[in-house]
């Protein structure tokens, strides 16, 4: 067996699908993957023993593929600025600007194995190695790669298998005569052999510049010779493999998966400091376009008596940017989540004058503020690939590895000199919640996020009472099986604190491991 392993640097992979150029190609395609190995190859001017290695990926066949889901971002079409067309005859040969698209996609796992059940002669394998360490990108220039050889990897098993019967996909691969097939159309001797004349004309006089112009004219009369981008006509039909892993079964949080999100359309930026005036506010609009009569403990979290309701109620949370790098912890929307037991249809009577005109039934906006420190405009999220921050999947998973965003609030203060009373207190609190115990919970002053801050930049939690625990912490937990959220633990659950999300390799933290 023989596998070429390709890491994406960035987290990203930029290049569009041929035959869906709106949509981003993932997997890497084996024509696209060989093409930039073709393309360091040329550009280093590599030796014989490369252009060996290329041929023989040629006649290898279609490898099989390891490749992880992905996410792709929303499409957009750009205008970029182009260069002049200096070749053409008479006129200025300017360009207006060109629309551009960067079809981009996440992939869930940064690295991509291509593997053959065959392999390579000995003498061609130092000369893969140093190949693969030539290749920097595959699709857009953004679109960074680290490429290797990988060796020693039982484990390494393909999702992806050439499987014309049962394809649900089409790739790009190569076949014999491939490279030669890029030199032609890449029209390099032509091109090489044009700027050679031109070069020499400055250079040359009398009799000498008189005849180079004249073979430059007769073996070129249409200017420099154009280059075709290279085109890969071989596709092959791929099937995925379903896992051997076994079956995890999902549990259930306490809350709907189909949380509402509610994105900022206008207003100050605000950071997680402000969950407590964000949530607050939110609230009080929701609670204030209740139909009359109509004021149900699920949504206000008190009895008809006005006392605290036993029983599980709406939570509200903020959507802040963490988890990636440069992230900062702005707010960029609002959450409900709902009792997961809770009919549609009072749902609907409930909310439906929040989120909708009641006259025309459309889309409406929601104004919340605090005079005169800042003033916000809300709708409901309905774009199909919103920010990452703005997706529900981010904020319910599943998973089984969570990290706090806002810390959270202890019911009771840890006793001090006691080891672990403060993991003892937030397994009671996961408890409380009605979420799975963890296997393994680890506490901090910092979220694990990038962006998430330190408990010292959140103001204390004092709903409730000034008497009640004002302890916060950051948490990361391990579960025995994937949970689904929103998970939201601890005292202040219900109106942002305690706002967990889902871990993934990807995501950057600030040191904080459940291991």
């Amino acid at each position: 067996m023989i596998a070429l392993g390709i890491r994406y640097l960035t987290g990203y992979s930029v290049a569009a699908d041929l035959a869906r150029p709106r949509q981003p190609e993932w997997p890497p395609h084996p024509g696209r993957v060989f093409m930039a190995m073709a393309a360091a190859h040329f550009d280093t001017r590599g030796d014989e023993r490369e252009r060996e290695v290329l041929e023989w990926l040629e006649k290898a066949g279609a490898p099989s593929v390891s490749a992880s889901d992905d996410r792709p971002r929303s499409f957009v079409e750009t205008y970029v600025p182009v260069n002049d067309n200096l070749s053409k005859k008479g006129g200025t040969g300017l360009r207006a600007r060109q629309p551009r698209s960067f079809s981009t996609t996440r992939p869930d796992r940064d690295s991509v194995y291509l593997i053959w059940n065959s392999e390579i002669p000995l003498d061609l394998q130092e000369a893969l190695e140093k190949l693969c360490e030539k290749v920097t990108r595959i699709g857009h220039s953004s679109s960074l790669v680290q490429m290797w050889v990988e060796k020693g990897r039982a484990d390494l098993e393909a999702n992806w298998l050439p499987d014309e019967t049962a394809a649900s996909k089409q790739l790009r691969v190569v076949q014999a005569g491939a490279l030669r097939r890029l030199e032609e159309t890449f029209n390099k001797e032509a091109i090489e052999q044009y700027f050679s004349l031109a070069d020499a004309i400055p250079r040359s006089k009398g009799r000498e510049k008189a005849r180079l112009k004249e073979e430059l004219a007769a073996k070129f009369p249409n200017g420099c010779p154009e280059s075709v981008p290279p085109v890969l006509p071989n596709w092959r039909g791929y099937a995925k493999k379903a896992s051997r892993e076994p079956s995890t079964a999902v549990v259930p949080g306490p809350f709907d998966e189909q949380i509402i999100v509610l994105t900022k359309e206008d207003g100050r930026v605000l950071g997680l400091e402000s969950t407590l005036q964000l949530t607050g506010a939110l609230r009080n609009a929701a609670m204030k376009v209740l139909p009359q009569g109509h004021s149900p403990a699920w949504l206000s979290g008190h009895d008809s008596d006005g006392s605290p309701t036993a029983k599980l109620h709406a939570a509200f949370f903020p959507l802040p940017f963490v988890g990636a790098k440069y992230a900062d912890g702005h707010v960029m929307g609002l959450a409900l989540a709902i009792p997961r037991e809770l009919p549609a249809h009072e749902v609907r009577t409930v909310l439906g004058g929040l989120l909708f005109h009641p006259e025309s039934g459309e889309e409406r906006s929601i104004h919340l503020w605090r005079e005169p420190l800042w003033d916000w405009c809300l709708r409901r999220e309905i774009r199909n690939w919103p920010p990452v921050t703005l997706r529900r999947v981010t904020w319910t998973g599943p998973s089984r590895v969570w990290a706090s965003v806002t810390p959270v609030v202890l019911h009771h203060y840890p006793k001090k000199n006691r080891e672990g009373d403060v993991e003892r207190i937030v397994r009671e609190a996961f408890d409380s919640a009605l979420l799975p115990e963890p296997e393994r919970i680890c506490v901090g002053p910092a979220s694990h996020f990038e962006g998430g801050g330190h408990v010292r930049a959140m103001p204390e939690f004092t709903e409730g009472g000034q008497s009640l625990c004002r302890y916060q912490t950051h948490v990361v937990v391990e579960f025995a099986s994937p949970v689904r959220g929103p998970v939201l633990v601890g005292r202040g659950r219900f109106r942002g604190y305690g706002l967990f999300r889902p871990v993934t390799d990807q995501e950057g933290g600030n040191g904080h491991s459940s291991r």
